[in-house]
């Protein structure tokens, strides 16, 4: 397959009164043509810093992308003018964002936010655009998508809030769709909707998806793969059924037992990752997770670890995975 998104190397500061905060470290990622990756880890860990870059929606000032490439297409998005970014938000990339409460106008009816961006990027009629609104709609389930667009943001639930940006987000058929936390605040019900939504979307359209979350438990009916964040790097990498049946960083094995498994005949109690995530405004040497790491070795605290194959297509950076651990001095 044809990689749509490549990131290398990916490196993103936010200036602050008590320093420079280091939010992405180094992230290198890759997406497929009609591929659903899952990005997750706790809050803070740079997750959606790196799908607002992909955007280029840091703001600067304090924000700044200090080094790194987007390759999107074959194109470096990060070399692009802010008139040529306009054209690809939209209309090549769309996103849905976290709150789609605060992210849709309370003083515009949904159909005419979602003609906003036909508007922007396509050359129709104003008859042709009320008709595609009904069709974007009436494709993400909305019920009387005819009496629905002529409402307001305040009377839709908020999982037909959720719809409703999903729809914006299609509006122009994007190759890329980028879902930032998009079941945040909503029930377990609605949740399973929204996944069911998505996967249906992906396969009807074939778009390539990014899932921001931190829910492990949303992503394993959507996505191929899963990337495991922490302190603004990538830690593991892998298939949904790799990390589920064979965690191999310390981090990602918290994570999950952090969640209630519905497949488990046991009852467990669900166990905390001790301790907290480093402040990066000064990032600790060697790996980031050291400190919170019932495993951590003396060389954990002073060098970082490398990228080790588990399996194919399964990689972790821990030192536990090392072959030459022995030879190294602890």
């Amino acid at each position: 397959m044809d990689k749509i998104l490549e990131i290398s190397d990916l490196k993103v500061n936010f200036s602050t009164y008590a320093g420079v905060v280091q939010a992405v470290r180094g992230v290198n990622l890759y997406l497929e043509k009609g591929e659903a990756v899952a990005i997750v880890g706790e809050s803070g860990c740079g997750k959606s810093v790196t799908a607002q870059s992909i955007m280029r929606l840091i703001p600067e000032p304090p924000g700044k992308i200090v080094a790194g490439r987007l390759l999107f297409n074959g194109r470096d998005l990060l070399k692009l003018s802010e008139k040529e970014m306009e054209k690809v938000r939209g209309r090549e990339i769309g996103m849905i964002f976290q709150d789609p409460m605060t992210s849709l106008n309370p003083t515009m009816t949904t159909g005419r936010q979602i003609a906003e961006v036909l508007v922007k990027h396509q050359s129709l009629s104003g008859k042709t655009i009320n008709k595609r609104c009904i069709e974007l709609l009436k494709l993400v389930g909305i019920p009387n998508p005819e009496k629905r667009a002529d409402q307001y943001p305040h009377e839709f639930s908020g999982g037909m809030r959720q719809r409703a940006m999903i729809a914006m987000a299609l509006a122009c058929n994007p190759q890329l769709l980028i879902a930032d936390e998009p079941t945040t605040s909503l029930d377990v019900t609605i949740q399973a909707q929204i996944m069911e939504l998505m996967k249906e979307l992906q396969f009807k359209l074939s778009t390539s998806i990014i899932l921001i979350t931190h829910d492990l438990g949303i992503v394993a009916g959507l996505c191929s793969r899963i990337l495991v964040m922490y302190a603004g790097k990538i830690v593991e990498e892998g298939t949904a059924d790799a990390l589920f049946h064979n965690p191999s960083h310390p981090y990602t094995r918290g994570l999950l037992k952090s969640f209630p498994r519905l497949d488990s005949v046991k009852k467990e109690e669900l166990t905390p990752i001790a301790g907290r995530p480093p402040d990066l405004l000064a990032p600790p040497r060697g790996c980031a997770f050291w400190p919170r790491c019932d495993r951590a070795m003396q060389i954990c605290a002073r060098e970082e670890p490398p990228s080790m194959e588990i399996s194919t297509g399964h990689r972790a950076n821990c030192w536990m995975h090392y072959d030459g651990l022995k030879e190294v001095s602890l």
